[in-house]
């Protein structure tokens, strides 16, 4: 067994934390990841705090993506789905400035598009790994990326013995 330190071990208090939703009607407005940013009318799909760096980051983002695949597995995927809503939330946070830029986001929106209905029933069918996963446990790993004093664990790991 190793005594490598753990991203867990460098978690830091008092910064944002993630909740569900399960107040909202829909429950793609339940994820813990869909809601308002201050200063913008429209719901994001990707409303999620920019901290605990790329480690950090890393670990957020792996489970906010095994929540959205439960997520598909129990409620599927509505026609033209939110993934390429997540997808533009997390590129821009406005509308595009340059005729690039709209192409480029366009081509992501189309991509992520053409995959959710797959990935759904990937979900929904070969999905079954995901009924061992608990969303509070999901959301408590999310939230310990958003945490994580990267600093700190990096300075603590001994040459690639660190767990990621």
């Amino acid at each position: 067994m190793s005594n490598a330190p753990k991203p867990q071990d460098f978690i830091t208090a008092d910064l944002p934390t993630l909740t569900f939703h399960n107040d909202k009607g829909l429950p793609i407005h339940r994820l813990p990841f869909v809601g308002r940013k201050p200063g913008q009318a429209d719901l994001s799909f990707w409303n999620v705090p920019q901290t605990g760096g790329y480690t950090g980051g890393c670990m957020t983002g792996k489970a906010l993506g095994r929540i959205y695949l439960k997520h598909c597995r129990e409620h599927g995927s509505r026609d033209g789905g939110i993934l390429q809503l997540i997808a533009s939330a997390m590129l821009t946070p406005g509308q595009p400035d340059s005729p690039e830029q709209a192409a480029l986001q366009g081509q992501i929106i189309g991509f992520m598009a053409e995959l959710e209905p797959w990935i759904a029933i990937a979900a929904r069918n070969a999905g079954a790994p995901l009924d061992d996963l608990r969303f509070a446990d999901l959301l408590e790993e999310a939230n310990n990326g958003l945490n994580l004093d990267e600093a700190a664990y990096w300075a603590a790991c001994a040459e690639g013995d660190c767990e990621e």
